[in-house]
Formats: C-alpha cells, structure tokens, sequence
C-alpha cells in the first residue's frame, strides 16, 4: 500500500520543477508508515492490558506520541533536511489519512482482545 501510493505521488511530483519534491515525498511516506506501524503495535500492546482504563492509556497516550513524532519528522524535514514544504506537507498529509483509513478498516475487522478470542 505504502509502496504504490509513494510510486503514484512520485510520478506526480516528476512533473515537478523541484528534484527536492521526490524525497519530499518519500520523507512523507516513511514517516507515514512508521506512524502506521507505531500505531499497530500500540493496538496490540493495549490489547494485552486486563482493563478498559490501560487499553485507552496505551492507545490514546500512544496517539499523542505519534503526533509529535509525526509533528517533529515534519520538522526535520523541513528545517534540517530543506526539503520543500508544500509536497511535503500534501503528501504526508495524504499518507496519515491513507493510513488511518487502512487503521479503522483493519480494527474494525480485527477482535484484540484475549478475552474474546475464540479458541
């Protein structure tokens, strides 16, 4: 999912003027991704907790973790790396929202909890 979605925003920043605007892109899929996976492991780390109150904890507390590190990778980008910031910030905007469709879809699909699992 990421690769293809990288490939088709890389073909549109090609007609671009700027070469920076592809590793604009690529920042944003990476970022993106690690968001995603961050944000599967914190479900199943919440998943094992034996209350309501630590499942939200390790869900929610770890949302918050994952927006500043998306927040400080967009930093990075910008500051250290100079990397354009328009195809940056469209792209990686279009990565988390890719992501978080993919998120709900897949925990709508998916049972976490231990307790609940048949056997």
């Amino acid at each position: 999912m990421t690769l293809s979605a990288a490939a088709a925003c890389v073909l549109a920043t090609s007609l671009a003027p700027n070469p920076a605007a592809e590793t604009a892109v690529l920042f944003s899929a990476f970022i993106a991704t690690a968001n995603g996976l961050c944000a599967l492991l914190l479900s199943h780390i919440g998943s094992r907790r034996r209350s309501l109150k630590g499942f939200f904890g390790a869900v929610f507390g770890g949302m918050i973790l994952r927006m500043g590190t998306t927040l400080g990778g967009l930093g990075i980008g910008l500051k250290v790396l100079l990397l354009p910031a328009f195809p940056l910030a469209v792209t990686l905007l279009a990565f988390i929202g890719l992501f978080t469709a993919a998120e709900v879809t897949f925990w709508s699909r998916q049972n976490f909890s231990p307790r609940v699992q048949l056997s």
